[in-house]
């Protein structure tokens, strides 16, 4: 996966001329993969980390969330063939939905993810915290507490939820 930033300095980004940051699998491939998802849950996860160390609580939050959604992705894909087709629009839209609820149902893994939410109390509450995120957290400001909460949620060592969705992706 190559990584283009954008260079302010140049008003675009790095190497493709376009005025934003862009995420790049392959040179000219628009697809994105499981082991894509996979990674940029990863590269969010250490970004969050990095927001949260500089004290920048509220990007740090809403980085957590897309550690979240990349993860999920990865289990879509999981469950996909290369030349699957989704059987009606919605799914498709599910898919590519920033919804976690949405996102748990097209992985499959609501059902699996319901009951383990059910024997692990502290998971279920770690949970709780991320399904309160949204794209829409980016106009919220967030501190120091509500960055730190969701990110504990999602990297807890005992009741995770990014380890409880990384044994499925």
């Amino acid at each position: 996966m190559s990584v283009h930033f954008w260079n302010p300095a140049f008003g675009r980004e790095q190497g493709r001329g376009s005025p934003r940051v862009l995420y790049s699998q392959r040179e000219g491939d628009d697809a994105v993969n499981r082991s894509d998802f996979q990674e940029l849950a990863e590269l969010h996860l250490r970004h969050a980390k990095a927001l949260l160390d500089a004290q920048l609580y509220s990007g740090a939050y809403y980085m957590c969330g897309y550690v979240v959604e990349c993860a999920l992705k990865a289990c879509i894909c999981r469950k996909t063939n290369q030349f699957d087709f989704y059987p009606s629009p919605e799914e498709s839209r599910a898919a590519w939905s920033r919804d976690f609820g949405k996102l748990l149902k097209a992985s499959a893994l609501d059902g699996e993810f319901s009951a383990s939410r059910a024997a692990d109390r502290d998971l279920d509450i770690n949970w709780e915290s991320v399904e309160d995120w949204s794209p829409d957290s980016r106009y919220q400001p967030q501190g120091r507490l509500g960055a730190h909460a969701l990110y504990t949620a999602i990297t807890d060592p005992d009741h995770v939820v990014l380890s409880c969705i990384k044994q499925r992706w």
